[in-house]
């Protein structure tokens, strides 16, 4: 089953565009992380990777700066520290 859900991943990157995926809050993609996470821990932790990811993605965010720190506020209350963070979402003007 693990070489299943790898697979699925796989030919998503190869079938659906760049362009028409979401960009990801995340700075490693949510497919990348449970890719990685899938092959080396196996299934059962690739899918709590993945439905942790799919809880935390969306909806909405803001970006939180409290002194030097800055974080991003996710929809579900959780926050995500700078480092993991994609590096487009923290930029200043």
């Amino acid at each position: 089953m693990k070489s299943l859900l790898l697979l699925v991943i796989r030919v998503y990157w190869i079938t659906w565009p760049a362009a028409w995926r979401r960009r990801c809050l995340y700075r490693e993609s949510c497919s990348r992380y449970v890719h990685r996470i899938t092959a080396a821990e196996g299934l059962g932790a690739g899918l709590r990777a993945l439905r942790s990811r799919v809880r935390t993605c969306r909806p909405g965010y803001a970006v939180v700066r409290c002194e030097g720190h800055t974080w991003l506020a996710l929809g579900d209350g959780s926050l995500l520290e700078a480092e993991e963070v994609a590096p487009r979402l923290l930029a200043t003007d």
